[in-house]
């Protein structure tokens, strides 16, 4: 039952996405082919449950693809220009040449108070 419910939702989002293309684009063939995904939803369950594993197959290997071109682009386009800039502006970014030469520990001497953790942002 479970399947069946999940075959009729995905063919009738394709359906409805079909319907939505027509309204938009006004072409004749994309409210034949929504008519024929709701009909083969009612009419022929096993004929459904093929088409909705397709569906998600290609789901599954776009929503893939995306994801790795999506982070790629981001890295290219968003991180290299940042960390390029920010290269150009500083050769010590870090502040460690800057630091006397030995341990890079600094001594924290502090005993806190209440008052210390009332406001602590």
């Amino acid at each position: 039952m479970a399947e069946r419910k999940r075959s009729l939702e995905t063919l009738l989002a394709i359906a409805t996405g079909l319907m939505v293309l027509f309204l938009v684009f006004d072409h004749r063939w994309l409210a034949i082919a929504a008519a024929v995904m709701g009909a083969i939803g009612l009419l022929w369950p096993w004929a459904a449950a093929w088409i909705t594993r397709g569906w998600l197959k290609l789901a599954e290997g776009l929503g893939w693809m995306n994801g790795r071109v999506l982070i790629g682009v981001v890295f290219f386009l968003v991180l290299t220009p940042i960390a390029l800039l920010r290269r150009l502006g500083t050769k010590d970014p870090h502040h460690l040449r800057t630091r006397p030469p030995g341990s890079l520990w600094t001594v924290r001497d502090h005993t806190y108070t209440p008052s210390d953790l009332e406001k602590p942002w």
